[in-house]
Parts: C-alpha cells; structure tokens; sequence
C-alpha cells in the first residue's frame, strides 16, 4: 500500500482568484492570515512542520488560492523558496491546489521542473447548472480538458467537490460523483456547501433564494458518494471543513451542514450501511451480539456519541450489543458473533 505523505499546508487565501464563486471566503475557510508569504516565512513555518526524523515521505501544499493563475514570477517566487527542503531530502514533493480552467500545458512543464507532483481541481461539481448558479466562471467542459492534460503530463490529481450548492440537488450531485469516478482522480475531497457570512450566498439564503442542507441531508449525500467512490477504489480523504478558531467565531457560519466531526458522522452512516444487514441477520437467533473489528475502525462503527449502536439496539430490539477490537481483521473488515 502506498504511504500517505505528511502534508505541511501554505495557505495563500484568494491568492490569484479573478472572481468571487458565491460561497467563498477563503480566510475564514482556512483560518489563515493574508499577509503575504515570503521566503523567511515560508521556512519558519516548514520548519515548525519538520518531522525529526526522516519516517515517511514529506510533501508541502499551496492550499486556498488558484496558484496556477498567480503571475510567472510569483509562482516562482513561492516554488523557488522550498526548494533547498526539497534538495536535502525534508520535502520529497509539492502540491497546489487551482481551477480547472486554469491548467495551461506551459505553466505544467515550468511546474514539474520545480517538483509539483500533485494538483487538486475546484471541480465543485460536473453539472453547468450548478456551476452557473455558483458563479464558478467555468463549465464542466474544463474539468474534463484540464484532467487529460494533468494526465498527460503525468501528475497526481485531486478533485475538490462540494454537495449542495445552488440549484443542486442529489441526484445532480451523485450524477456527479459518477462523472468525477469516470475520470479517475487518484483522490476526492468533499466539502458540504456552508453559508458563511458576507458572501454572496448568504444573501441568497437571507432572501429565501437558497436552501442549504441540513446536516442529515449532507452526511446522506458523502455516506451515499464515498460508498461509491470506496468501491472505485478512489480515496476520499476529507470530508467537511477543517475546524478553525476562525470558522468557529461566532456568526462567521450563518446556516448549513457545519459540523467538526464531520467526516465520523459520514463514516459511521457508511458502517451503518454496511454492518445492518448482517445484524438484522444474527438478531433472529439472539438478543445478545458482538461486533469484532480492527481497533482504529470501532470508533466509526458505534457511531458519533454511540448512536449507531443506540440505533441498532432499539431498531433490532437487542438487549446488548458490545464491539470488540480484533486487530487479525484487516481495514474493512468485520465479523458478527453472538454473545
């Protein structure tokens, strides 16, 4: 199995963004400060990051801005101030995350010299709809030609999408995710759209013009899309927003589906899905049932707070349901006895 890399974050908010989408506020979102990153700064905060040893592979990560819109000579600027991590072997490769109507086959030859392996897209969604209502600048059409291109020049590439936005709705969304597994990313991020204050949406949502979705609705929409995304063998590696002292001020999220363990809640809806069955099954021949996992899985598998296994109590009408750690199972994996 390839080993996930620790990723040291640069956030550059709104850095090279020509236009505002309706949801965005970039600084809340991410928690980070603008002033701008210089090469003093750049190296303080790598390294802070520095594992002490040499233990797995290290990658760092422009997040937050449209980096491949940024001038020639900011790119660099930014590129070139990491790169002497890169030659002693600290930072082994580099990650930025941009728009899909910005990938120009030039910029990704200058982007590989400078050891840029990884690219997330602000797919958002595959429906022209969706991406009208949101005031994304760009169509499904640029998603599909910017991943051909990342693919052909050989990058990893991530999609970001984000469920839930004007005019979409869960059919739309899923159609999405079916479209975004077609493409084979190697990884998805899923953000449930939020309502922040002072932005566009906000005064759709004030005004009646926009609905977002409640939290039961969201973790549905991801349980259902990283199932699928699961069975393609697609890694989704965040779902929610990050939890920041900034997001959490009061007021700055003024409605939707926010919830700082959002990805639990969604995991655990997908071992709801995945484990009912076979414990309506074992509930005919006893009251009394153990579940035995591997030891990292048994958090998800009761549920945030227990509830998967207070559901299953009282929908099955068991009189004990208790979960055991058994670390020979592997990721995935687990077993039914009955007490």
């Amino acid at each position: 199995m390839k080993q996930r890399p620790l990723i040291i974050p640069i956030f550059i908010p709104q850095e090279g963004c020509h236009h505002r989408c309706v949801y965005c506020d970039q600084p809340t979102i991410s928690g980070a400060s603008q002033t701008p990153w210089d090469r003093d700064s750049i190296h303080q905060h790598v390294q802070r990051y520095l594992p002490p040893r040499n233990r797995y592979p290290v990658q760092l990560a422009f997040y937050g801005g449209s980096f491949t819109l940024l001038s020639e000579a900011r790119q660099r600027h930014l590129l070139e101030a990491v790169q002497e991590f890169i030659h002693r072997g600290q930072v082994h490769s580099l990650r930025l995350s941009t728009r899909p109507d910005a990938i120009e086959e030039n910029n990704l030859r200058f982007l590989q010299t400078m050891r840029v392996n990884t690219i997330e897209l602000g797919v958002q969604s595959l429906n022209d709809r969706v991406l009208v209502a949101s005031a994304r600048g760009h169509c499904s059409r640029e998603t599909y030609e910017a991943t051909e291109k990342l693919r052909k020049h050989g990058f990893e590439v991530g999609f970001q999408l984000m469920p839930g936005l004007p005019e979409d709705n869960r059919e739309i969304f899923l159609k999405t995710v079916e479209k975004s597994i077609a493409l084979a990313p190697n990884f998805v991020r899923i953000y449930p759209t939020v309502v922040l204050s002072a932005t566009p949406l906000e005064r759709l949502f004030r005004t009646g013009r926009y609905k977002p979705l409640s939290l039961k609705e969201a973790v549905d929409w991801c349980r259902a899309s990283k199932m699928r995304f699961d069975s393609a063998s697609i890694a989704v590696i965040r779902m929610g927003l990050q939890p920041t002292s900034t997001l959490e001020k009061p007021g700055r999220i003024v409605a939707g589906p926010y919830h700082p363990a959002f990805g639990q809640l969604v995991n655990s809806a997908v071992w709801h899905e995945k484990i009912s069955p076979a414990l309506r099954m074992a509930s005919l021949k006893s009251p009394h049932l153990v579940i035995h996992a591997p030891s990292h899985q048994l958090a998800e598998i009761r549920g945030h707070q227990n509830s998967n296994i207070r559901g299953w109590l009282k929908e099955l009408k068991l009189s004990s349901l208790e979960t055991v750690a058994s670390d020979q199972m592997g990721a995935g994996e687990f077993r039914i006895t009955m007490h």
